[in-house]
């Protein structure tokens, strides 16, 4: 049943697209094949900006490469058609893998402005090259011919098109449920949460924008049969807009809104070539292009999700509820058995070996010192507690032992191994992975989409498996794991629930189960206790004693001083990122300098530090 529900929307286009050219017009049936190949270079740039979060201006470039290749290929070289179509799609995914290991190490708007660039250039090289026929491009490219069968008229074109957008479409859409598309989705919705989980977000956006581009060279090739010619007005910056309309008007993140945008943008397209002229006597192009920018801000301010936005609208009214699987469950719920096995995961040395070791770490901004010259260890099956008042530089030493940020000086091993200016997903690699002060978790999914990210490390199936649904048995997997992790913590009734749905104290549980599904050696927890009502506080304080059994080392940064002294093996205070003082709790409540930087008064005035002092040890 589940799986005929999934195959329904497929069986139905393929009906709706079988039907079509029957009843639909000539003219109608030619603006269906721009639609449809339209919709194949959509569906890539729709992954590129919906999952990998990258928006791209010059989509329009890889549509041209493959376009071209195809068209040398096959008039220069006379190269068979369903020969030519792979090398085509190749060149322009390789066009993308030599552009976007320089190109998408930028972010946000400086990247958007490369890739306008990029389609700058291919424009005028095309143009100015006379290999590629300059601007008048490459003529007499012939129609496709297959079994002796010559698809010449629109029609007939629609339906050589028509199974290729489908399997195209089933693809994509297969890619957004596989591990890499849950580790995509987790990088936009927080890259620095994905890191420390070990998902390695460059060579991931990478694989996504190459994979972007093959769907782009796919559709220029059956635009260059259609056409019989390509020009150089196949990588210009209208139609790089005109895709990321049909995106954005679809609906970002989802391959059915690229078909969905295509069909509105085209209607649009033809509707504003009649209009337009009629309003402005003489318009030219640039107007309706002005035109579309105009859809476009709307459809940013008034519909940000696209379609897909108005659709789930309309299905959540017409179902008459807002279904929320577990919203009527306790909210707590005893730590399972299964946590045992979870921890036994963990590769976790002999009990009293040196996991983390920070030796002489400082962090300068300019002028002010961060954090100087810290020197602090952690053993295995030990918890240390990193305590000090606002501004200590706590999450500063967290972020730097995790790779978040580079050091200015000093040295970080985890297990022997230098980790020093390493990215994060580099870091939890070796087993070491934290939790935030402020909240990371990852909105756009479920409670189990938030563990089965975590699990990314211990899965392997890529882009290519993803796709082709090879996973299957690795999904199977993830998912019964995923679930283990969550009965283990107490969670396992809250698996479906979409994570915005629960409580702030409920999500600051399900970031910390999120962070032992990786079975870590090391867990570096900052302020895992904030905003935790007292249940849930000893729900968790209870979680990290049996953590600390199994022998993985937690580093815990906490100003419940009450929770800290009873919880930590050893503690180490900060004041204006300087160690004060390291040891048991008992020996640390009565320093001297640890009352004195709470209290906020001089180490010199002693008689109100000696009396802070035996008060906190009363």
């Amino acid at each position: 049943m589940g799986r005929l529900r999934v195959l329904a929307p497929y069986l139905l286009l393929a009906v709706v697209l079988t039907i079509f050219p029957m009843v639909a017009s000539t003219s109608l049936v030619n603006l269906g094949v721009y639609v449809l190949i339209f919709t194949i270079a959509a569906i890539g740039l729709s992954l590129l900006m919906g999952l990998a979060g990258q928006v791209s201006l010059g989509h329009a470039a890889f549509f041209a490469v493959g376009a071209y290749a195809q068209a040398i290929l096959v008039t220069r070289y006379e190269v068979p058609m369903l020969l030519a179509i792979p090398v085509s799609v190749a060149a322009a995914m390789l066009v993308a893998l030599l552009v976007g290991l320089p190109l998408l190490r930028l972010r946000g708007h400086f990247l958007a402005l490369a890739t306008l660039g990029l389609g700058i250039i291919v424009t005028v090289t095309v143009r100015e090259l006379e290999y590629t026929g300059g601007t008048s491009g490459i003529y007499g490219i012939p129609k496709p011919d297959l079994g002796g069968r010559v698809y010449n008229t629109p029609a007939e074109y629609f339906w050589l098109l028509a199974p290729v957008v489908l399997v195209s479409l089933a693809l994509a859409a297969k890619l957004t449920r596989s591990r890499t598309g849950r580790a995509l989705g987790a990088v936009n919705d927080s890259e620095v949460a994905a890191e420390c989980l070990g998902v390695n977000t460059f060579a991931l956006r990478l694989r996504v924008f190459v994979l972007a581009a093959g769907y782009a060279g796919l559709a220029g090739v059956f635009y260059a049969h259609w056409l019989a010619v390509v020009s150089p007005e196949a990588a210009n910056f209208p139609l790089s807009v005109s895709f990321l309309l049909m995106v954005v008007l679809g609906g970002l993140g989802t391959v059915w809104g690229a078909l969905t945008g295509a069909i509105v943008v085209e209607a649009l397209d033809e509707g504003m070539r009649d209009l337009i002229p009629q309003v402005i006597p003489g318009a030219s192009g640039e107007v309706q292009l002005l035109g579309f920018g105009v859809v476009l801000v709307l459809v940013v301010i008034l519909m940000p999700g696209g379609l897909a936005q108005l659709w789930e609208t309309v299905r959540g009214r017409l179902a008459g509820r807002s279904a929320d699987p577990g919203a009527d469950e306790p909210d707590d719920a005893p730590l399972g058995p299964e946590l045992d096995a979870l921890l036994a995961e963990a590769d976790v040395p002999e009990p009293g070996a040196t996991v983390l070791q920070v030796q002489g770490v400082t962090k300068r901004y300019g002028g002010v010192t961060a954090l100087s010259e810290l020197d602090l260890h952690v053993e295995a099956g030990e918890i240390v507690a990193l305590i000090g008042p606002n501004g200590a530089g706590k999450t500063t030493a967290f972020n730097i032992i995790t790779g978040v940020l580079p050091p200015t000086d000093g040295q970080v091993e985890v297990r022997g191994t230098p980790v020093t200016g390493q990215q994060p997903h580099v870091v939890a690699g070796l087993g070491a992975t934290r939790t935030f002060q402020n909240l990371q978790v990852f909105g756009s999914t479920t409670v189990r989409g938030n563990i089965q990210v975590a699990r990314h490390l211990r899965s392997r199936a890529g882009v290519v498996r993803g796709m082709l649904g090879l996973d299957l048995a690795e999904e199977h997997t993830i998912a019964r794991d995923s679930d283990r992790v969550l009965t283990a913590v107490g969670l396992g009734h809250q698996a479906e629930r979409p994570i915005t749905a629960l409580s702030f104290g409920q999500q600051r549980q399900v970031e910390v189960a999120r962070a032992l599904a990786l079975a870590p050696t090391v867990l570096l927890l900052d302020e895992p206790m904030a905003g935790l009502s007292g249940a849930e506080r000893e729900h968790l304080s209870a979680m990290l004693r049996r953590v600390r059994e199994a022998g993985i080392a937690v580093l815990l940064v906490e100003h419940d001083v009450g929770a800290v002294m009873a919880l930590a093996d050893r503690v180490a205070v900060l004041d204006d990122g300087v160690l004060i003082a390291l040891g048991t709790p008992a020996e640390v409540r009565v320093n001297p300098a640890v009352v004195a930087a709470y209290l906020g008064v001089d180490d010199e005035d002693q008689q109100v530090v000696q009396a802070a002092a035996e008060e906190v040890q009363q």
